[in-house]
């Protein structure tokens, strides 16, 4: 049951039972010391971060005991045929699981939700947020800091658990750790780990199953091109709280762009936000593939010959290849009043050409493919700047970190 979907005296009324009732049992339960719950974005998506911290526990640290918790009944019955210690939220099991735990592991910000957060009262929460990047999140987000303006507003906040503090926050390097985190989130600790969704850019062969959850038929179609000589560009647009995105607003004509393609040997693959925003889309264009926008893109970054990107943190992950990247920032105005706030230091990470609309996109990406790219040292200076590490081992560092500070070592 997702309580979100009821009215506000709904979810008031049943946290003030997860208060009365889950708090004061998660006390009487005795912690299992080397028991783990991971939990995705979503109610339990099986992307992200948190799918290649599964991955690397499941193939690497088999000792460890370990359960993925999620509340999608199509992601439950899928992962459950491959793997044993999946949890269904709610569920009985996973009211025991939970209360034993001693450590939770989350890459986003509404794992507390449902009653989650009087639950996991007592475990170590360790958070590994969903990218690295320019937009302000929570703690240094206006937008976010307006709905704790006033004392009853933050008592609020704090009761349903919007206000947490963690064990630790997982960061890529010193200056995100600086400028990005511990403005944003409460913390114990700030750890220059690494991402573990990285650990799959970097080094695509390193989990038998990676490709659980992704767009398979796309990853496969996309690399048979690119043995002939077709060079792949992925447009990933971030989310807009207003909507819209370089389609629906009218700056990417699709009919134009494919002709492009056709002439110029590129293939345009489009991975929209997971939120969907569109009806139906078009499947009429050679040179215009679609991405299924809720399976896990990861994968398919190996066979990204380019990305067009413009405030989405994935450009921050894609860069580790050091390939080309455009940015399509037709909307920055309207998107830092009226969406999210970017930092200051954006402009200091756009190693690329910059472009407002389709033609000068275009003409950006015939210069960098056919005459020069131009911003291959800048890449490298913003890499260096951004990553204490770029091996394939983001995962088993935060595990040690984990296993020395708050599990059992026996």
């Amino acid at each position: 049951m997702n309580l979100n979907k009821y009215s506000k005296p709904v979810i008031f009324f049943t946290t003030l039972l997860g208060w009365i009732f889950l708090v004061p049992l998660s006390y009487l339960i005795p912690k299992q010391k080397n028991l783990m719950v991971l939990m995705g974005a979503k109610d339990g998506f099986f992307n992200d971060n948190i799918k290649y911290f599964f991955l690397y526990l499941s193939e690497k640290e088999t000792d460890q005991n370990f359960y993925l918790l999620t509340a999608n009944k199509d992601i439950y019955k899928k992962l459950s045929l491959e793997y044993p210690n999946i949890l269904y939220y709610p569920s009985i099991k996973a009211y025991w699981i939970i209360l034993r735990s001693k450590v939770l592991v989350v890459d986003n910000f509404s794992w507390m939700d449902n009653c989650r957060f009087q639950l996991f009262w007592r475990a170590k929460v360790i958070q590994i947020w969903h990218g690295i990047g320019f937009k302000k999140i929570q703690r240094s987000n206006k937008f976010f800091l307006k709905e704790f303006n006033s004392l009853y507003r933050k008592f609020i906040m704090n009761f349903v658990g919007k206000l947490p503090k963690y064990q630790a926050v997982i960061s890529t390097g010193e200056f995100f750790t600086k400028e990005f985190f511990k403005p944003a989130f409460l913390s114990d600790h700030f750890i220059n780990t690494g991402y573990p969704r990285n650990d799959v850019i970097v080094n695509p062969v390193k989990y038998q199953k990676a490709l659980i959850n992704s767009d398979i038929k796309t990853i496969n179609k996309v690399a048979e091109m690119r043995k002939n000589g077709i060079k792949s560009i992925l447009y990933a647009p971030t989310f807009r709280d207003t909507g819209g995105d370089g389609i629906s607003d009218g700056i990417l004509n699709l009919e134009k762009l494919n002709k492009f393609g056709l002439d110029n040997n590129f293939v345009f693959v489009f991975k929209l936000h997971p939120l969907p925003q569109y009806k139906s889309i078009s499947d009429d264009f050679e040179r215009i593939i679609w991405y299924d926008n809720v399976k896990d893109v990861y994968p398919f970054l190996a066979e990204v010959d380019g990305m067009i990107s413009d405030y989405s943190s994935i450009y921050m992950d894609y860069i580790l290849l050091n390939r080309p990247i455009f940015f399509l920032l037709y909307d920055r105005k309207k998107y830092e009043t009226k969406d999210r706030e970017l930092h200051t230091f954006f402009n200091d990470f756009l190693a690329g050409m910059v472009s407002t609309n389709q033609e000068k996109l275009e003409q950006d990406l015939l210069f960098s493919f056919t005459q020069k790219d131009e911003f291959k040292d800048d890449r490298s200076k913003i890499i260096a700047k951004s990553y204490l590490n770029t091996d394939d081992n983001s995962s088993q560092r935060i595990f040690t970190f984990i296993k020395e500070h708050y599990l059992d070592k026996r």
